[in-house]
């Protein structure tokens, strides 16, 4: 689930613009993301998304208080975007055929202990 950060970095940044601090809020607003929300952890992968040009930033010094560094998607963050909800997408289709041939023969060994019974 670690690198599920990516991801949802890049789904926030393709609603809005974000600095740091409303990207981290936002993390811990999803249900189950909550472990995705370390800051460290975030802006390690946010400079990492920049390196690779997947997103860019700049400083906003226009609103108060101290100067936020500001993140929005590239044309190379919205392709990557698609790659992943396409590969999650996907998963979950292998994770759907997975639960529901388990189910099945979940079913089967509790109708057979019932005979049993």
């Amino acid at each position: 689930m670690r690198r599920f950060i990516q991801p949802r970095l890049l789904l926030l940044l393709a609603k809005k613009a974000s600095h740091g601090y409303e990207l981290m809020e936002a993390l811990r607003a999803i249900p189950g993301s909550e472990n995705l929300s370390d800051p460290g952890m975030m802006y390690r992968t946010l400079r990492q998304l920049e390196k690779a040009e997947v997103l860019r930033s700049a400083w906003d010094t226009a609103g108060r208080g101290p100067a936020r560094r500001v993140y929005e998607l590239t044309k190379i963050g919205r392709e990557q975007l698609e790659a992943w909800a396409a590969e999650i997408r996907k998963t979950g289709t292998h994770l759907e055929e997975f639960l529901t041939e388990y189910e099945s023969i979940a079913e089967h060994r509790s109708a057979k202990q019932r005979k049993r019974g």
